[in-house]
Parts: C-alpha cells; structure tokens; sequence
C-alpha cells in the first residue's frame, strides 16, 4: 500500500512540471518584433579639385573693350580651385567647409605689321574666397542633396597692357615706347546661396554638381595700379553673377 501510494507522488512530481510548461508555451508569443528603420545620420569629411562656371556679365566692361578696339569678351569665367569640408557632429546632417576659386578671361588683338605691330590685351580675373555651410537630405543610400549658403570675399583685376609683340633685354625698360600698363582692383563681401547634389562612387569618391549664386553685400572702392583711388568704374562690373560647379571629392562618405 505505501508503495503504492509512494509511486503516485513520484508520477505526479514528474508530470507537474510538463503540465506547467504547456501551460506557458501557450502563452509565448513567436510572432517577430517590429524593426525599426532609423536614418543614418549623415557623415563626411572631403576635399577635392572643383571647376566653378560663372555667367557674369560683360556689358559693361566690354564698353572699355569697344574703347581700346578689342574684340568683346564673351562666355562664361572659369574658375578652378578646390574645396574642403566636414561633418560637424553637433548639429546632425549639417556640415562646414571652405573652398577658394580663380579665374580669368580676356581679349586680345595685335594691330599693325612688320616693327610698327602692336599687340594689346585686356584681363579680368577674380580670385573668391568662401566659407560654407550645408545641410545634407540623404533620400537613399550614396546620394545626397545639400542646400546651403556661403560668405565670402571676391577680388576683382582688370588688367589693360601693351606691348610690342618681340623685344630684347637691353630694349626693355620701364618706360619703353610703347609699352602700357593699367591694373583695377577691387575686393567685394558677398553670400552665396547654392544647392549641391553629390553621389558617392564608393566610401572614398564622390562627385558632385552644384547651382549657386553670388550677391555682393558691400564693397570696397577700385584701387588703380595700386596707389589711385578710380571713381565711376560702371557698377555691372561685379561679384553678382550665377555660377554652376563640378568636381571630385576624396574623403569618407556614408
């Protein structure tokens, strides 16, 4: 009878347990947790060789062009130059950078022939430096649009000179006839709104292709050949101009 009795308790003992369990299988859940898809938050830190194309216009200094009976100039600046920038961490998605750019365009004819041949040039350059700042929206992986805006200064040289095409050393002087030079400069503070579109080739290459525009906030007055201060140089001779750009980046893109 004890026996008996001693091997039901042992049944029981062993079966509790795997009653308990069923009991709890039923409860769990197996169905999957939702993944939450979270956005990457944007990284990069690039330098690069850049190509800006400016569409300034020439009107106004194409009337002294028209005064010294050279051709116009016409088409767009080129200005090369690079760029430098990186993610700030702060603020998520907004980076900083600096690039600096320069260019020219010019025209030039010779008149005469034979020793009386003459040759006469005139040149616009502008060197631009400016700071940046972007804010990067990433719509899918390796592309990036990035609005932002820069400040920066531009220096504007305008260049006249003439010369005989050939001369010797010891024919070359300071005032030798009919050698002629003339210099204007001028530095002007500008913004620049502008938007960049960018893709990342791999994790170190991207390229890039950006519109922006350039408006002058003040400026200093012409300075000629460096020591004269030049009043009433037309105000269409300006910074002010829209510019679009190229260029390959080399860094770390996410």
């Amino acid at each position: 009878m004890i026996r008996s009795i001693v091997a039901a308790l042992f049944l029981v003992c062993i079966a509790a347990p795997g009653f308990a369990q069923d009991d709890r299988l039923d409860d769990l859940d197996f169905e999957e947790a939702p993944i939450t898809d979270e956005p990457v938050p944007y990284f990069a830190i690039g330098v690069g060789p850049v190509l800006t194309i400016g569409f300034p216009s020439w009107t106004d200094l194409n009337t002294r062009t028209n005064d010294l009976s050279l051709d116009a100039i016409n088409g767009p600046l080129l200005q090369w130059g690079a760029e430098i920038f990186t993610a700030i961490g702060v603020v998520p998605n907004v980076r900083v950078g600096f690039s600096w750019v320069n260019g020219s365009n010019q025209t030039q004819k010779t008149f005469g022939s034979g020793d009386t041949k003459l040759a006469k040039t005139l040149n616009y350059r502008l060197n631009s430096v400016t700071f940046h700042a972007d804010y990067a929206i990433v719509p899918f992986k390796s592309f990036a649009i990035l609005p932002g805006a820069g400040l920066g200064w531009g220096t504007q040289t305008i260049s006249t000179f003439q010369a005989y095409p050939n001369r010797t050393w010891n024919d070359y002087k300071i005032q030798t006839s009919p050698d002629m030079f003339s210099e204007l400069t001028r530095t002007s503070f500008y913004v620049m709104p502008r938007l960049n579109v960018e893709y990342a080739l791999t994790p170190f290459v991207a390229i890039r292709a950006q519109a922006a525009y350039t408006l002058s906030l003040t400026s200093e007055g012409w300075t000629g050949n460096r020591v004269s201060n030049v009043s009433g140089v037309p105000s269409g001779i300006s910074v002010d101009a829209f510019s679009t750009q190229v260029g390959i980046l080399i860094g770390l893109f996410n």
